[in-house]
This record gives C-alpha cells, structure tokens and sequence, in this order.
C-alpha cells in the first residue's frame, strides 16, 4: 500500500520499482553462439510488465469504512512485490499547510494516514487528463498492466481496467472488496499473466489487450463474466 497525494506520486514510485525489475529472460548454461545468438533475439521482444492497483475511494463513504478502510494495513502487507496498490488522496507525513482538510481516517504499518479531499479530487482530474477514464462518483478501482517508460514524469500503460467496487458488490460478484483484492494479490503472484504477455510480445500479436480484462473477470462467478465482459458494460470495462 502506497500513499498517493497525487498522480505523480504514482509515477515515481512505480517507474522507479520498474528500474529495479531485471525482468523474465531466456537463459541457458553453456550454449553455442548461434544458441546465444536467438536467445538475445528472443529477449530483446520481451517487455517487462507489472500490475498497478490504483483505489479510488472516499472514506466519507458508507461503503469504503466498511469495505475499504479496515483491510488496508492488511493489503499493505499481504500485496509485497506481487502488485502495487497506490490510494489516492491518502498518505503520511503530510504539509499540513498544504492540505488544511486532512482527516485522519486509518493507521498503515504503525504510521496514521490521513485522507484530503482536496488531494483526492486532484488525483482523480490528473488521470482523467491522462487516461480514458473518468470518475462516476463512487468507490473504483484502476488495475493498471505498465511496462517501464521512456518518460520520467509519465506512466507507459499498456492496459488499465475499471472496476466499479460498489455495483460489483451488489451484482454478488464477490463476497467482500478484502476478498477480491486478495483474488488480485494471488493473481498477480503468479506466472499466468507473466507467461501470456510474454507470449504476445514474442508472437507481435495482440493478446496481450484483452488479457487483464479477462484476468480480472476470471476472478468473478461466471454467471456474471458474460455480462460484464460486453464493451458497454461499465461495471468491468477496459480503458
């Protein structure tokens, strides 16, 4: 769980984890120069991705305090290396002068994290600006596939999903937002995505599109999946 006053916090905090990340490469003990030859070939249509959770919810509501709010000490610790999972318009150690409408509303790994109003509408105008999506007003999750940028002040987006937390819940697409999170977390531990997009990318096909929105609609009842897979549904939809 990363503090995430506004969108360019989430920038450098994911580009910079993205820096560190050697990457999934084809490797073989003792080949021949031909061998090494397509190896490096092979290596250099890899790209190297990553799954960002963005949340977009306001604790003034009814149901991020009682969905939201009590599990993320628990997703802070529970996400590790698998998936960031920025909350925007929260954070620690804040200007006070800056954001004179702090409310503290949770503690994180021992540490108070206050919510802002002002700091959570500005992240939401700063990634309307910057992605297709735009904000309904409810509690909302951005699941983001990124590979590393060529820019320091931008994110390089490959795929970004919506995921509307408060119509999935009443649709009993899942239990609760802890379960569904914790859905992500295992997904994104695992080698599923990781061996698909490298396929695409060797491939030059483009898999890789729908592959997160059928990623995040294998973790819903499949009674629901045909419904939220159409292009118009807003519930689960591709941006």
């Amino acid at each position: 769980m990363i503090d995430a006053i506004t969108y360019s916090d989430v920038v450098n905090a994911v580009n910079k984890e993205q820096r560190q990340i050697t990457g999934r490469k084809v490797c073989f003990d003792s080949v021949d120069p031909a061998t090494e030859h397509a190896m490096a070939e092979i290596n250099s249509k890899l790209k190297r991705h990553s799954l960002v959770a963005v949340l977009f919810c306001n604790p003034n509501t009814g149901f991020c305090r009682d969905e939201i709010l009590s599990s993320l000490n628990y997703l802070h610790h529970r996400s590790k290396h698998y998936i960031n999972i920025f909350c925007c318009g929260y954070g620690a150690y804040w200007p006070t002068h800056k954001y004179p409408d702090l409310q503290p509303v949770t503690s994180i790994d021992g540490a108070e994290w206050s919510y802002s109003d002002k700091a959570f509408v500005t992240a939401i105008e700063e990634f309307e600006s910057r992605t297709k999506w735009k904000y309904s007003g409810e509690n909302e999750l951005l699941i983001l596939d990124v590979s590393p940028s060529k820019k320091e002040c931008e994110l390089e987006i490959n795929n970004a999903i919506v995921c509307n937390l408060e119509k999935m819940k009443q649709d009993k697409a899942f239990t609760s937002v802890r379960a569904y999170m914790e859905s992500i977390v295992r997904y994104a531990s695992g080698d599923s995505a990781a061996n698909a997009w490298e396929y695409s990318d060797l491939k030059g096909i483009e898999i890789g599109k729908n592959l997160l929105k059928d990623a995040i609609l294998s973790l819903i009842p499949n009674q629901l999946q045909e419904s939220y897979r159409r292009a118009e549904n807003f519930v689960v939809k591709q941006i």
